[in-house]
């Protein structure tokens, strides 16, 4: 049935989609989006499927608008590829299809990590903002403004259910699991989120009340979604979460994965970043709270998907590769931990 949906949704854009040589990309990612990588008549493209979370097509809609704007400025994204209807998405079984070039490049930081390359993945997110805050396609709910930001304001939300008793729920989901070496260190994420939560919790209050700019941001930049050729940023994609929202969140999102607690690769990526889109006082303040609300609720988002509710991550995950996450995790919660008791 996959098979017949890709072809026929690629009918759409090819006129003879068997021709093509159709090869599934192995993502690391879990947001139930599949992406195969296209090649006809001397062409490369991605082809995405976007899962039913993703939303209608309206609102993927104003995504992709998103991207042909960025694409349009000469920015290292995919260029969505118009049907012979001159649609970008295309409805299959439920589900939403899209056509946009291949982008070349390796998601390779933390196998490489070099000073030049941090500094270049700060500088193209920090361009794609900028960009993105001329983009005026949309209506007004899509322009840029200034208010308390949404994604802190969910934070404030989720943090208080998980002080308030979803944290026990989540210690019981735990326990069943027996002992093993993951469930040790599903445990000791627990013991930090809860010597770290409540300070979070009481940090929100400000954010709820507290105007950011707001505008286009990625909201789910991270390391396997910045494409390095060499020294180079050469892609930057996945664009399903784009909403608007403060663009400190991205920042705080990037640097987080890319550099953990090193605070002088903080500092350095900052400094590229704010050198092309100079960040207020106030954002920076925001950055850092993004950043370790970020790490407490990531942690037990994951403890969440993996041992309440794992049906939640599909079928087909990779669950050493979740596991991975969680420790990546774990380790900046005894940095957030120690911090906090300084």
């Amino acid at each position: 049935m996959l098979v017949q949906d890709v072809l026929r949704s690629l009918s759409h854009w090819i006129d003879d989609p068997a021709a093509a040589a159709i090869d599934p990309v192995v993502s690391h990612g879990f947001s139930g989006a599949r992406v195969w990588r296209v090649e006809h008549d001397q062409h490369q493209f991605s082809l995405r499927q976007w899962p039913r979370s993703a939303g209608s097509p309206c609102r993927l809609g104003a995504n992709i608008a998103l991207q042909e704007h960025l694409a349009g400025d000469g920015l290292p994204v995919p260029k969505p590829i118009l049907t012979s209807n001159g649609f970008s998405i295309v409805c299959i079984n439920g589900y939403s299809w899209g056509l946009a070039t291949w982008l070349s490049g390796h998601a390779d930081y933390w196998h490489s990590p070099r000073l030049v390359k941090l500094q270049a993945a700060l500088a193209a997110l920090a361009h794609v903002h900028n960009s993105a805050a001329r983009m005026t396609d949309g209506g007004p709910k899509f322009q840029r403004r200034t208010s308390p930001s949404p994604a802190l304001l969910k934070r404030s939300n989720r943090l208080n259910e998980f002080v308030t008793g979803e944290f026990y729920q989540l210690e019981i989901a735990v326990s069943r699991h027996g002992e093993s070496s993951d469930v040790s260190l599903a445990r000791e994420a627990l013991s930090l989120i809860e010597r770290t939560a409540p300070a979070q919790l009481e940090a929100s209050w400000r954010w709820r009340r507290t105007p950011l700019p707001l505008q286009w941001c990625l909201r789910d930049v991270w390391h396997d979604h910045i494409l390095f050729t060499g020294d180079q940023v050469t892609g930057v994609i996945d664009f399903g979460a784009a909403a608007i929202d403060s663009p400190a969140g991205d920042v705080a999102r990037l640097l987080g994965s890319l550099v953990g607690d090193d605070r002088e690769a903080w500092r350095l990526g900052l400094d590229a970043y704010a050198a092309i889109r100079p960040l207020s006082p106030l954002e920076l303040d925001a950055v850092q709270f993004f950043d370790s609300s970020g790490t407490v609720l990531s942690a037990a988002n994951w403890l969440h998907w993996l041992y309440r509710e794992p049906a939640a991550l599909g079928e087909q995950v990779d669950r050493p590769a979740c596991l991975k996450r969680l420790e990546r995790l774990v380790t900046r919660l005894r940095t957030l931990a120690a911090t906090s008791r300084s």
